[in-house]
């Protein structure tokens, strides 16, 4: 059965045939159910770390344990027999998918659990090009964590390229915004994100932009304490540090939160992979050509010294500087034949015969001599 083999593709981390997980977005909307344990569905994006039963501090393999056990209980086939809708049953193991695919993976958990805890207030409904109703409030992104957002890759509809494109756009809109409110030095534009036809350098525009994304929001909204009402100094200025403080924990958590999206989005995005296993085909058919010219090199290397043959001249030449150095030998045996009778000793040159017959030594030894 399709599922059964798509159980064991999720458990053994097994990659799928196709490109996405497809939401069932033209399928009516579930209703509630009576079977054990599931909880009724809705339009409304569950927790993940709620949808496996565990708690947000649990461990990986407690993770990995509580999805084999859940994935038996919500097999599709095991649902329908069950007597639930078939769109509902995969619906239901599908929500249980994607919240193991974030969580199982340590550095996906770790940008949801970022955004996750702090913030809660969603997207609002209206156009995010006008200004009119903007807010300084920041979009609940916990949703766009998950493969079952979009359906393929197409910029169109539910899309990938729609999806994430529109979504970002509506980041950036709410910045430009928020920069003309607070009478700030506007963003820098932001590149589209395009279709699986947009060149490269489009591509790596768009996710240098996004994985480098600094809010213009101060956050004032993060504040807890009035500091106008305070009783004194010191208690204003104890008040003004706190908001500081959370002010800026606030932004720093935002800013987390929006690059990790896009490392969540590019680590997905086909043109990226593709590129990817273009860059690494080339590189290994690089590696593989200086191998190849090194294995030549070496055989050409033995080849012409299995073939050399050393020139007569070289010989000649050795033999004369083997006459001379017999002939400079000669010479210096015969220098050595300097020796001094009385002492018993041998010099090397006349300079030390000489210094050696005014010694006080050679003339004691020669009066001792004889005497004898």
């Amino acid at each position: 059965m399709f599922w059964s083999w798509l159980l064991e593709s999720v458990l053994n981390k097994v990659p799928l045939p196709f490109a996405a997980k497809q939401p069932l977005t033209d399928q009516p909307k579930p209703t509630s159910l009576s079977f054990p344990g599931i909880t009724a569905l809705s339009s409304e994006k569950r927790c993940f770390y709620e949808v496996l039963g565990v708690n947000c501090d649990c461990t990986a393999d407690e993770i990995r344990s509580a999805f084999r056990k859940l994935a038996l209980q919500r097999h599709p086939d095991k649902l329908v027999r069950s007597g639930v809708p078939e769109f509902e049953a995969t619906a239901i193991f599908q929500e249980l998918v994607n919240a193991y695919d974030v969580l199982s993976d340590a550095q996906e958990r770790a940008s949801y659990d970022s955004q996750r805890s702090a913030y809660q207030i969603l997207f609002s409904n209206s156009d995010p090009k006008s200004s009119s109703n903007y807010s300084g409030s920041v979009p609940d992104l916990s949703s766009f964590f998950s493969n079952s957002v979009y359906s393929g890759y197409y910029d169109e509809r539910k899309g990938f390229y729609k999806v994430y494109g529109d979504l970002f756009e509506k980041i950036y809109h709410r910045e430009l915004n928020l920069a003309r409110k607070l009478g700030t030095n506007l963003p820098e534009e932001a590149p589209i994100m395009g279709n699986m036809q947009s060149p490269y350098a489009q591509v790596t525009a768009f996710y240098n932009y996004w994985l480098g994304f600094a809010t213009v929001n101060d956050f004032c909204q993060s504040d807890v304490y009035k500091s106008t009402l305070a009783s004194d100094r010191n208690s204003r200025r104890m008040m003004e540090d706190m908001n500081k403080k959370l002010r800026k924990k606030a932004k720093r958590d935002y800013n987390v939160t929006v690059r990790g999206l896009a490392e969540f989005v590019r680590r997905r995005d086909k043109r990226v992979i593709e590129m990817q296993i273009k860059r690494n085909e080339e590189l290994e058919k690089k590696n593989e050509e200086g191998r190849k010219r090194m294995e030549e090199l070496e055989r050409e290397k033995a080849e012409r010294a299995r073939n050399y043959v050393e020139p007569e001249w070289t010989r000649t030449e050795e033999l004369q500087d083997g006459g001379v150095e017999e002939e400079s030998e000669e010479e210096e045996d015969e220098e050595e034949e300097l020796y001094c009778m009385v002492c018993g000793k041998k010099f090397k040159s006349e300079k030390q015969w000489r210094n050696h017959e005014q010694s006080k030594k050679h003339k004691e030894n020669e009066k001792m001599a004889a005497l004898r």
